[in-house]
């Protein structure tokens, strides 16, 4: 419901833990059907601003093994958003996947629209080269993951 998306994000953000454990566990059930709206996008963003750590792991781990709805919702209002929350929370082998799904559309993202251009931007700045030295000629710090190491 266009509507409905506000109380949602509203519990997320001021509900009880049990209440947002709950929309959380729904949400990572649904990302997919949730993604295929702008009002849903924002529920996800909320949901990736407001749940806990082990939630919004959850849900960008839902995300990134759903084919297609990484980059789908790096195109839409709410959803670059979230993408850049997910890119935060995923760590190891799912983090540098959820970079290469990325990378492989890149050219999609970039001739899309506004907003996937923001995650493009993003992937561009927090992304180091193969050489380990980062696009402002820095050497990789202990804060910069060794599995972000890709030229986009």
């Amino acid at each position: 419901h266009n509507f409905g998306n506000f109380s949602v994000q509203h519990l997320l953000q001021f509900g009880t833990e049990e209440q947002r454990d709950q929309l959380a566990q729904a949400i990572v059930s649904n990302a997919e059907t949730l993604s295929s709206s702008k009002a849903g996008d924002g529920v996800i963003l909320a949901a990736m601003e407001h749940a806990s750590s082990k939630d919004k792991l959850l849900l960008a781990q839902a995300v990134l093994h759903e084919p297609g709805l990484l980059v789908r919702l790096a195109q839409g209002r709410f959803g670059h958003s979230a993408v850049m929350h997910m890119l935060q929370v995923l760590d190891g082998p799912e983090s540098l996947q959820a970079y290469m799904v990325l990378k492989d559309e890149i050219a999609t993202l970039r001739a899309s629209t506004r907003f996937s251009r923001v995650v493009v931007k993003y992937l561009e700045e927090t992304t180091l080269n193969l050489d380990g030295v980062s696009r402002e000629g820095n050497a990789m710090t202990h804060q910069a993951s060794p599995l972000r190491v890709f030229e986009l």
